[in-house]
């Protein structure tokens, strides 16, 4: 009901509330009404209060019969909810939710030691702001202790507090009898004269609410808000916290005002205005790699911080944080404090920037440092404060005007553009015969991004695109691009020229390099062969770039994954491209304007590690199952990028189940690599493999993750392990990437060493699909020693992150996740772009190309058997999945 929103209360009430709720919970609250207990209506009266406040109040809960109960912190971080009034977020209003749900009626009632309990919560939380306090007294029986006492009680309490406290209280059963009715009467006015307690001082009279029908509990304790209104306030637009929106919108604000006449409130006018709409041209500030902005209310709160997910990725309530969690330099509290008054300024400051080295939850974070200049200023109206931070060097560059070519543009929705015969299927998407690539424009492309995403594409539309970038004299209006991107596309078709084996795609290579593709920061994305992307995709927001950009100037691979279009697994291979310089030299801290990158199958990369030689012992004949030797790329973070094991298909070996597929393939550690457990074992025993850690805010949890030292493995290293193992491993240049080959005797009886962890339960959490699943079962963080997570110590009365002496720093927040990174449209009747016939295929490499696979025509566990009858197949359930399956067409308008 709209009357217990929020936004509502807030409107209505404009000052934040102190308030504490005390439950009766003695054995009467057991009597039936209906099919429920008193107690049960109580308890759903109390949570409703509750859902009533916002995070600029303060609240308590207390339940009392013989004894008072209150909710019991688990640790310094929570102890707010025993002692002081906790900040009312989402989590702790969640958190005295369930405790309440877990209260049971039994004993007697007495009023005195609850009270006590109120004054103390209220009395702890002072810090001398205005505030409504407000105790909401809920019985149905009178006291069993002395009424003189609990008079007493309030008296001598409310006095400690300038008798600032207004008691409301809640009679039904007995308390709604004649005596009930006095005490909590008397309580409510705080006037004692009946036992013997006569007032003294001004107070602030609440009001007893009798409670005839149970039913109507909920509706009445409620509505208590209503005793705050006042009709001389002079009444202003009142902006909530943000919060996530029912409907799907992501994160969202209500902007809310009082309806007042002849000095009643009649009612709450409310807007409902997206995060996306209200701070765009924040989110999507484009001033460089390092350059950000963020925005806080008035408390000091995060509203919007690169390091926050974006307002549309958000799924669930958000934490509410202190900026000072996330801006932590010694001089920053100067700008906090301006923020925070409302005041404008600027300072010069050292930043550090925080990016996500691939997928954030396995891979880690990389920091950059720099000198940057603070601007900030208050917003008006909504009460919030932007600060914009800027590297002191920022210069913005844009290309020299680039002329176009008149008819090379092609964007990238197929289905909106004049069918013709060069439209065909390729692999579960549509593309071109011809190869051409296509461009998808991610939102930080347009002056106006709510609108491209709001606006369902038409082909008039598109017809607009492509003349405005064909456009050879200026005589095409701009449909709503940033100035930089009709040149960032035209520099982007030069890549064509690199890629010029793709101009048609019965060329033959695309059965090992399917894709290849270019985005720059600005949000062009061209694709080569072209077909459709989701309408969210957004080139610097995938893993592949992040990880690019964490490996600046390396060549950067990915990890094995399943392509979103059929291709079978692949790996990426990417790379940063900088700004341009005179000279074409260029330094790793130079500006990164895009990142390139060209999918490879997983079998192709293997054959071509193979084939150099280095590998030449891991046979591809049965002898693979004999040989002491394993050959392996891992990445810079411990994950397996190539292995023997990826290219066995699973342990069913059906060759006609159409579930047919790698097995162990994505996201495989070296720690939890059975048969590299020695390699594993002596890179965490000498620290060339170093455990770290950091901050995910948004879950309050710490992201443990390994990283190589890249120090102590430059030069290589040829280790023996025991008496059994001996392993080399070697850095490939310029790259983020390590070959290794292990050597183990066969003759050797030796048990084979497993990497030490601290919490032995961390070395299996491999086994969960992805690393924030896996949770570190230790009560010590620094314990844990593989991918995982474990709780991070969030203090709940300060509103802060209380930090381990590491200090570690924080994650990049999530990638966004969406229904597929691509969405492909099948053409009734399109024929395919090339035909390939596996079946006819007869060598183990050429078997290798996209979507085919080499198997054994017995049911082996082994790829391996030319001893066998072997052929080439293709792998039907890397395909099956999506083949013949139109997408939501809202996917992609």
């Amino acid at each position: 009901m709209y009357l217990y929103r929020p936004w509502y209360v807030v409107a209505s009430t404009p000052l934040p509330k102190n308030i504490v709720v005390v439950l009766d919970t003695s054995s009467s609250m057991k009597a039936k009404h209906g099919n429920e207990t008193v107690l049960d209506l109580a308890k759903l009266a109390a949570k409703t209060v509750l859902g009533t406040l916002s995070p600029s109040d303060k609240v308590a809960f207390i339940s009392f019969a013989a004894e008072v109960e209150i909710p019991l912190g688990k640790s310094y971080a929570s102890h707010c909810f025993s002692d002081h009034l906790a900040d009312a977020v989402p989590s702790n209003i969640a958190y005295l939710n369930s405790h309440i749900d877990e209260r049971e009626a039994y004993g007697s009632t007495f009023y005195t030691d609850a009270l006590e309990k109120a004054f103390m919560f209220l009395k702890n939380s002072e810090n001398g702001g205005t505030r409504d306090k407000v105790i909401l007294f809920l019985t149905d029986g009178i006291p069993t202790d002395s009424k003189q006492m609990v008079m007493n009680t309030i008296q001598q309490r409310n006095e400690e507090l300038n008798n600032g406290v207004m008691i409301i209280t809640y009679g039904l059963g007995a308390a709604a009898q004649k005596e009930g009715r006095e005490i909590l009467t008397s309580m409510a006015n705080q006037d004692g004269t009946l036992y013997g307690v006569p007032p003294r001082g001004q107070v602030r009279k609440g009001q007893y609410i009798e409670i005839q029908n149970p039913d109507e509990l909920r509706t009445k304790m409620a509505l208590y808000y209503a005793l705050f209104f006042d009709s001389r306030t002079k009444h202003s637009p009142k902006v909530s916290v943000p919060y996530l929106d029912a409907w799907g919108l992501g994160l969202i604000t209500t902007v809310s005002l009082p309806i007042v006449i002849n000095g009643q409130l009649k009612g709450v006018v409310g807007l409902d205005l997206t995060m996306i709409d209200l701070l765009e041209d924040v989110l999507y500030l484009q001033k460089g790699e390092l350059s950000y902005a963020f925005i806080i209310d008035d408390r000091g709160r995060a509203v919007l911080h690169p390091l926050l997910p974006s307002p549309l990725d958000v799924f669930e309530d958000p934490i509410l944080i202190n900026i000072t969690d996330i801006e932590r330099g010694a001089d920053f509290e100067q700008v906090y404090t301006s923020m925070t008054k409302g005041s404008a300024g600027t300072k010069d400051l050292t930043a550090v920037r925080t990016f996500s080295k691939g997928e954030w939850s396995l891979e880690g974070r990389v920091t950059k440092t720099f000198s940057a200049t603070y601007y900030w200023k208050p917003i008006e109206v909504i009460g919030y404060s932007l600060c914009l931070v800027l590297t002191k060097d920022f210069k913005q560059i844009d290309l020299a005007s680039l002329v176009s070519s008149g008819d090379d543009f092609l964007y990238h929705r197929l289905d909106l553009i004049e069918r013709n015969s060069d439209l065909c299927r390729y692999y579960n998407t549509s593309s071109l015969r011809s190869g051409r690539s296509t461009v998808k424009f991610a939102a930080e492309a347009f002056t106006d991004p709510s609108r491209y995403l709001d606006t369902e594409e038409t082909a008039g539309r598109v017809r607009h695109y492509t003349k405005f970038m064909n456009d050879r004299i200026g005589f095409v209006p701009n449909p709503g691009f940033k100035s930089d991107i009709r040149n960032n596309v035209i520099a982007t078709r030069q890549a064509e020229k690199y890629w010029p084996s793709f101009h048609r795609l019965d060329s033959g290579i695309q059965h090992w390099i399917p894709w290849r593709y270019i985005g720059t920061y600005n949000g062009v994305f061209r694709r080569i062969p072209g077909g459709m992307n989701h309408k969210l995709y957004s080139p610097s927001m995938r893993p592949w770039f992040k990880k690019a950009v964490g490996n600046p100037a390396k060549l950067t691979f990915s990890t094995p994954y399943l392509d979103a279009f059929g291709a079978g697994y692949v790996i990426t291979l990417s790379q940063t491209i900088y700004e341009g310089r005179s000279s074409g030299v260029h330094a790793e801290t130079d500006r990164i304007a895009a990142v390139m990158g060209a999918d490879f199958t997983l079998d192709y990369a293997y054959h071509l590690l193979a084939r150099h030689g280095i590998c030449n012992s891991d046979s591809t004949d049965e002898t693979l199952e004999k040989s002491d030797i394993r050959c392996f790329v891992m990445d810079n973070s411990g994950f397996i990028v190539i292995h023997a094991d990826f290219r066995k298909p699973d342990s069913s070996c059906d060759n006609n189940s159409s579930h047919f597929s790698h097995k162990n393939v994505e996201n495989v550690h070296i720690t939890g690599k059975e048969d590299l457990f020695p390699v594993a074992e002596s890179l965490i025993r000498t620290g060339r493999l170093k455990r770290q850690a950091c901050l995910n805010f948004q879950v309050a949890k710490y992201q443990h993750y390994w990283q190589v030292d890249a120090a102590q493995v430059a030069r290589g290293v040829d280790e023996a392990v025991g008496a059994c193992h001996r392993y080399q491993l070697l850095p490939v240049d310029n790259s983020n990437v390590f070959v290794g080959i292990l050597h183990s005797r066969k003759d050797c009886s030796e048990s084979t060493p497993i990497p030490p962890a601290s919490d032995p339960t961390c070395l299996s959490c491999p086994r969960a699909s992805t690393a924030a699943a896996r949770h570190c079962t230790s009560t010590r963080p620094q314990a844990c020693e593989c991918p995982c997570v474990s709780p991070a110590n969030f203090g709940r009365c300060q509103n802060h992150y209380i930090r381990p002496e590491e200090d570690w720093p924080a994650c990049s927040p999530e990638l966004p996740k969406y229904s597929g990174d691509h969405v492909g449209v099948l053409f009734d009747g399109a024929e395919q772009c090339y035909e390939f016939e596996c079946s006819s295929v007869r060598s183990e490499f050429a078997c290798s190309s996209a979507g085919c696979v080499w198997i054994c025509d017995e049911c082996v566990e082994r790829v391996h058997c030319p001893a066998l009858p072997s052929h080439c197949l293709k792998a039907a359930g890397v395909l099956s999945s999506r083949k013949g399956k139109r997408p939501n067409k809202q996917s992609f308008i």
